[in-house]
């Protein structure tokens, strides 16, 4: 067993925040594991037998729980309460003793390749293979405008941008006269992220207007910027033409072509025309963590480090990077994108594949990672969305429910289905948390659903 229990090693540990009990911190593990998001959250799901003894497997991660990133556009407009989609990296009670790891809260700062170990914040942890998959970082707007925007990247920023937005509209309402731009909001980058946030703050507005006893002093508006002639680039065209009609259809005013240059705290600046807007959003993509743009080796322009076909680096190939932080050039679809369609089929091969060295397989017997394109879909709102699903183009109410389905599958919780469905089934009666809903406590939620 490569673990050494932390009597050897004589480390014991309080992590940054003093929140915790004091951590020990171990010698190592035979697998560490950084990052339990989609791939490494799966890797951990498809651990071999050898793997779930106790001391085999580390999971390293600064938090102790774990957000379900894609839905986070929902908690910041109340469809979706942010308790639903928070779970625990390493449950408590009962629970605790069937997990197949241990989980180390401390934030991982660097990787000493040459001696097999990994850098954290409190300590060095030796390992025998390290997966490498701590997600992406947001891309933060230029230092000139970086201070007038929100990003929107976590949880936390979703909860920050609802309550801007609350109170953006609790003023509109409340009869007094409001500066210029009060209930507009300018969300910059036109990628799925940019997107779907538009499409949900628009649905928003139009549900606050409806409920509203008062009008608000201005009408809302809502402005998405993208630098490019087209939204998604990356995807179809027609994910392109879709969005562009659903967006217009909620009231959304696309700006192609548009760079923004300038903003303040009253609003922003793009071709050379001002749009007073008292919310500004920056969701112009993410890029590598530093954690994987600083080794060594081939990265592509967001950082990510180019990876082999059994997803190593290639002068160690003990060492996987999976997700967002890696990049695989596939024989036939050419460099995969950093989704989560791509993340949770590499999280299970890498277990597989450590599994097989483990058994003393060959390399020549170990298949490389081989994708299979599912497809890709974007919600466009709360009851349409735009997809293509192994090859069949959808659209509207359709895609939406597909979108619903894909992801509480993806969610691999019960819990978290539970609560997510339940909030998106009692919307309409017991209206959307955060803007004046009835809706019941975090606490209440939990004893709720029992965990």
């Amino acid at each position: 067993m490569f673990w050494r229990p932390a009597s050897e090693t004589g480390e014991t540990l309080e992590n940054a925040s003093g929140t915790r009990p004091r951590q020990t911190v171990p010698a190592g593990a035979r697998v560490v594991v950084v990052g339990a998001g989609f791939a490494g959250g799966t890797f951990l799901r498809n651990l071999p037998t050898p793997l779930r003894r106790p001391g085999e497997t580390l999971l390293v991660d600064k938090g102790e729980e774990y957000a379900f990133i894609p839905l986070i556009h929902e908690v910041a407009v109340g469809r979706v309460h942010p308790d639903s989609i928070r779970f625990p990296l390493a449950p408590d009670g009962p629970a605790a003793s069937a997990t197949p790891y241990r989980l180390l809260q401390t934030e991982a700062t660097g990787v000493d390749l040459d001696h097999g170990k990994l850098i954290t914040s409190i300590g060095e942890v030796g390992y025998e293979y390290l997966i490498l998959a701590p997600g992406s970082v947001a891309n933060y707007p230029p230092p000139n405008l970086a201070q007038h925007f929100q990003t929107f990247w976590t949880l936390e920023d979703a909860l920050a941008l609802r309550a801007s937005l609350n109170a953006a509209w609790r003023t509109a309402v409340g009869g007094e006269k409001a500066e210029a731009g009060g209930l507009t909001v300018a969300i910059v980058g036109g990628g799925a992220t940019g997107v779907e946030l538009a499409a949900e703050v628009a649905a928003l507005f139009g549900y606050l207007r409806k409920r509203a006893a008062r009008r608000p002093v201005e009408e809302p508006r809502v402005v998405l910027f993208e630098a490019s002639d087209r939204l998604m680039g990356w995807l179809e065209p027609y994910f392109h033409e879709v969005a562009v009609e659903e967006l217009g259809r909620l009231g959304v005013e696309v700006r192609l072509g548009t760079e923004v240059t300038a903003a303040d705290e009253g609003g922003v600046e793009a071709a050379g025309e001002r749009l007073p807007a008292r919310t500004r959003v920056w969701t112009a993509g993410g890029r590598a963590n530093p954690l994987v743009a600083q080794l060594p080796g081939a990265h592509d322009a967001a950082g990510r480090a180019r990876v082999t076909e059994r997803l190593t680096l290639p002068d160690h190939p003990n060492v996987y990077v999976l997700g967002d932080c890696g990049v695989y050039e596939h024989p036939h679809l050419g460099d995969l994108p950093p989704t989560a369609s791509v993340a949770v089929q590499q999280g299970p091969y890498a277990a597989r594949d450590v599994g097989r060295r483990l058994r003393g397989v060959p390399e020549e017997q170990r298949g490389p990672f081989d994708f299979f394109d599912r497809g890709y879909i974007v919600s466009l709102g709360p009851e349409s969305g735009v997809g293509i699903a192994v090859g069949a183009r959808l659209r509207g109410p359709a895609a939406q429910a597909l979108y619903r389905g894909v992801f509480l599958y993806y969610m691999k919780s019960r819990r978290g289905r539970f609560l997510t469905g339940v909030d998106w089934a009692m919307e309409r009666t017991l209206g959307r948390v955060g803007f004046g809903s009835g809706q019941p406590s975090a606490v209440g939620r939990r004893q709720t659903a029992g965990s």
